[in-house]
């Protein structure tokens, strides 16, 4: 006798519940889904018990008609898509027709519909899988389905579920998404008889954020609005305080659908990896408009994963995209504001030191970047030279700051000199600045390291080292792209593969355009001829293997190692916190700051200035009372 047997109807629907159904996050993510592709403009989702007791959808879609209530349950049957072709071009969010029947074959369910234009709506029972029942009932219009017990008929997948809060946990996060996914649908989100979310559903992304992450940090996030190599990109990305430790809050809305990919990840963290601290990420949520037959969703199960047809193409426009976003003001014009904390500093043992005289100049004058039309725009004057720094290069004999010293002035007036545009590289950003002055007092440094700064309404403490640090890493960069390859002596032979040899020989190009001149020698090795500048011969196989790698990923090399090594050359020159700079150091530091229109953080994404307003203080002092 053969040991092949087919499997009954009801193992073969507990199986592939089982690949739909992972947890009750996975079914209400189908619930909802439906109810969106059914239109609805409200959906409310209740759960207790992390949804492992009792989980209600329910929409003011348009309900299930009659003659298709028992084909709704039903295995692979949709209203989706009707023919093979229709899987290149999947507008709608289900469309395998496994939802409802894979959530109904582990569970008990009970559906009410109702549908336009008829006086009484449907409800269904079903359990295990089986309808048990059918009868009319009074209902709104829409569909509100209830499922109670989860994988109460399969032990074993519910034995290995989380505790309830961690599923509560998933569940919270599957809504976050789907708020953020669908501005112009209300959702109402409840966990234990508590509402979590309630979202407007006023079509604005930036009211949906706000209902997700709060007005205060909305205000600190960034409008993405541009398109390119196809993709039409919008949402907002959030930066410097607004950065997490992972990256659960970075969210793609692909065609109206949450998606996860690495390559969206990696092009939003290359934008920003200078504008959040070293082990932290940023949030984000971008809406990408692309052609259907541009992309392919149907790449796992769970209809999470997706592939692009032009993988390149789509890390470039939405790494460019979130580059132009958050490259809108510099650092004087965007600092960190502080809110002075409301409770008692810890004690502490105060440290006598010889006091300093801190130095006061009054009636100083910085210009303030506007955004004006350009018939507004000022003329633009002539560029003057920028201020040099010492060659950072060789180590020996280096003194941690010498910039060139403006002439000298009067001892109680310090003016700061005018601005030009200025086009610096691709960290910068092209600016017209108006003939607008504005007065900043420079009161000296706070413990050797803060320049203090009165500038408008607030008070500024500027960070000198890392602030120095930008303009050694940003004068380094410049150079570098300037700069061929440096040509060894004796080349580096490196054993490579056939294919990995010929993938180096199509992007000939490419590498040598940043100094990397590679050539084939014999069958399974190449010679390294030349190598960028800042590397050093110790390092060229470790970082040719790096190329050859972002090449299979079909990525041009981003050199990360050559950047590292030009971020560890500048922290090590910069001056550093806690070394005294004589005032006309500060003022050349703060005048070079200014008219280079610096990124507001250092290349390790700390912020270069902090502030604290007038307001703060005031209410500090009890000067007010609000």
């Amino acid at each position: 006798m053969g040991k092949i047997r087919p499997l009954s109807e009801n193992l073969i629907g507990k199986i592939a519940a089982g690949e739909v159904v992972e947890r009750p996050a996975a079914a209400i993510k189908e619930l909802v889904e439906n109810s969106l592709d059914a239109g609805a403009t409200t959906v409310t989702v209740e759960i207790r018990e992390g949804g492992l007791s009792y989980i209600r959808v329910s929409d003011n879609g348009s309900g299930i008609d009659e003659s298709d209530i028992r084909m709704a349950f039903e295995r692979h049957a949709t209203s989706k898509i009707s023919r093979e072709q229709d899987l290149d071009s999947i507008a709608t969010l289900g469309f395998r027709g496994e939802a409802l029947a894979s959530i109904a074959a582990v569970s008990k369910v009970t559906m009410t519909t109702r549908t336009a234009g008829r006086e009484t709506g449907l409800k269904v029972t079903n359990e295990g899988g089986k309808i048990t029942d059918i009868k009319e009932t009074a209902c709104p219009q829409g569909t509100t389905i209830t499922v109670s017990d989860l994988f109460y008929n399969v032990p074993v997948r519910k034995g290995f579920m989380k505790k309830s809060g961690q599923e509560a946990t998933a569940v919270h996060d599957l809504m976050t998404q789907m708020l953020l996914s669908r501005p112009d649908v209300s959702f109402r989100y409840i966990s234990n008889g508590k509402t979590e979310y309630h979202s407007p559903g006023d079509g604005q992304t930036a009211t949906a954020m706000q209902t997700v992450y709060g007005s205060r940090a909305m205000k600190e996030m960034k409008a993405v609005d541009d398109h390119g190599n196809g993709l039409v990109i919008k949402g907002y990305v959030g930066i410097g305080e607004n950065a997490r430790g992972n990256r659960s809050q970075e969210f793609f809305f692909i065609n109206g659908r949450v998606m996860h990919s690495k390559i969206l990840n990696d092009a939003v963290e290359t934008a920003c990896r200078e504008r959040v601290m070293i082990g932290k990420f940023p949030v984000c949520a971008l809406y990408i408009t692309i052609a259907y037959e541009a992309v392919d969703v149907n790449v796992h199960p769970n209809k999470l994963q997706v592939r692009f047809r032009d993988e390149t193409g789509v890390y470039e426009a939405v790494m460019s995209a979130v580059l132009n976003a958050i490259r809108v003001r510099d650092a004087f014009e965007q600092p960190v504001e502080m809110v002075l904390n409301k409770g008692r500093e810890p004690d502490r043992q105060p440290v006598y030191k010889e006091s300093v005289k801190p130095f006061i100049i009054q009636d100083s004058i910085v210009q303030v970047s506007k955004t004006l039309p350009p018939e507004a725009a000022a003329p633009v004057p002539q560029e003057r030279p920028v201020p040099e720094f010492r060659e950072v290069r060789k180590t020996e004999d280096i003194r941690p700051f010498t910039p060139d010293i403006p002439e000298k002035q009067p001892a109680s007036v310090y003016t700061a000199p005018q601005f030009s545009a200025v086009k610096e590289s691709a960290e910068q950003i092209n600016t017209i600045l108006p003939d607008i002055k504005k007065p900043m007092k420079v009161f000296g440094a706070l413990f050797n390291t803060f320049i203090l700064v009165e500038y408008e309404d607030q008070l500024l403490m500027v960070d000198q080292h890392a602030v120095h640090e930008r303009l050694l890493f940003d004068k380094l960069m410049q150079e570098q792209r300037s700069q061929a390859g440096q040509e060894l002596l004796v080349p580096v032979i490196i054993s490579v593969t056939n294919a990995e040899q010929r993938l180096l020989e199509d992007n000939r190009d490419t590498l040598e355009s940043i100094g990397l001149v590679v050539e084939s020698f014999g069958e399974r090795d190449i010679a390294v001829r030349t190598i960028p500048m800042i590397l050093g011969e110790t390092q060229t196989q470790d970082f040719i293997r790096e190329v050859i790698t972002e090449l299979e990923n079909g990525k041009e090399p981003t050199f990360e190692k050559k950047r590292t090594a030009l971020l560890q050359t500048a922290c090590k020159h910069a001056v550093k916190g806690g070394e005294a700079l004589t005032e006309d150091e500060l003022r050349s530091l703060l005048d070079t700051m200014i008219e280079k229109k610096v990124t507001p953080t250092c290349p390790h994404g700390r912020p270069l200035v902090v502030a604290i307003t007038h307001y703060e203080l005031d209410k500090k002092f009890k000067r007010i009372q609000k």
